[in-house]
């Protein structure tokens, strides 16, 4: 009986000197995260994301779409997207709806710069992929281009999105494919967004 109230008793002052120790650390972190508001990192809106207001609004969407490099047709359909700032003007959110292989499609994306890393960011999904895709890339000579790794029926290929001809009124679209690792592309998707 002795033996365990000793080592109850040795179980506490650990508890207690641990907790100490603890409480200690906790302190002294909180002490040393404090900072003036000159030394806070920037939070909010990035700057780049203005660039991207005149953006907002409704679109009537030409689109065309082929499946093989070397076919020279494209199949033709509509849509209409919608372009809002969300988050305060953190991010700017994007849907779409057409008819894809003559079936109901949607989609729904986000676009966002990213202060740490210099780069813009976006994501897609959509009901017919059912799966989260991300790219990234810059802004420059008036073309946002942006890339990522996609999968799609087990095979994996790389996939490129530029945006250009912004202009009030509206602008172009274009996705590509490698399947080479990048060394070559084939445009298997283009479209033009008329604002109304």
């Amino acid at each position: 009986m002795t033996f365990m109230r000793i080592l109850f008793a040795f179980g506490m002052i650990a508890v207690i000197i641990g907790a100490a120790a603890i409480a200690g650390e906790e302190q002294q972190g909180s002490k040393s995260k404090e900072m003036t508001s000159a030394e806070m990192p920037p939070m909010g809106p990035p700057e780049e994301m203005k660039m991207l207001e005149s953006v907002v609004g409704v679109y009537d969407v030409e689109q065309q779409w082929r499946m093989d490099p070397s076919s020279e047709e494209w199949e033709t359909s509509t849509g209409v997207a919608t372009y809002k700032m969300i988050l305060d003007g953190a991010a700017m959110q994007h849907t779409f709806e057409s008819q894809m292989m003559g079936m109901p499609y949607q989609g729904l994306g986000l676009i966002a710069f990213n202060r740490e890393t210099g780069k813009w960011q976006q994501t897609w999904l959509d009901n017919m992929g059912a799966q989260i895709s991300y790219y990234e890339g810059d802004y420059k000579d008036g073309q946002m281009v942006s890339s990522g790794e996609e999968k799609w029926q087990g095979q994996t290929y790389l996939a490129r999105i530029t945006v250009y001809n912004m202009e009030p009124a509206g602008f172009d679209w274009k996705y590509e494919m490698s399947t080479d690792g990048g060394k070559t592309y084939y445009t298997s998707g283009k479209a033009h967004y008329s604002k109304r």
